[in-house]
C-alpha cells in the first residue's frame, strides 16, 4: 500500500503526462498507475468504490498545473454528526 503522500509525489512527478489532453476532468491514482479518468471527483470515488480500493489507498486529483495545484484526502476516519 503506497502512503498518500507517496502517490502525490508521484503524481506530481508525472503531473505533465497524467494531465495531458484531460482539463475540466479528475484522476483517480492507486498503486503509482492512473486507473481511470473521470468528469468530477464524485464519479472518481464511485469508481474507487466500485473497485473496492481501501480509504487511504488511492487519490483523486483535478487535472490541472502546478500553478493551480489542489490535493484532496479521503479518510474512512473522518465522520459527520450533529
Amino acid at each position: 500500500m503506497a502512503n498518500l503522500d507517496d502517490l502525490y509525489k508521484w503524481f506530481d512527478e508525472n503531473r505533465d503526462s497524467i494531465i495531458a489532453n484531460h482539463s475540466d476532468e479528475c484522476v483517480l491514482i492507486k498503486n503509482n498507475s492512473v486507473i481511470g479518468y473521470f468528469p468530477n471527483t464524485d464519479a472518481a470515488l464511485s469508481a474507487a468504490k466500485r473497485g473496492g480500493f481501501s480509504m487511504g489507498d488511492f487519490i483523486i486529483q483535478d487535472c490541472i498545473t502546478e500553478e493551480e495545484d489542489t490535493m484532496m484526502y479521503y479518510n474512512q476516519a473522518v465522520s459527520f454528526g450533529n
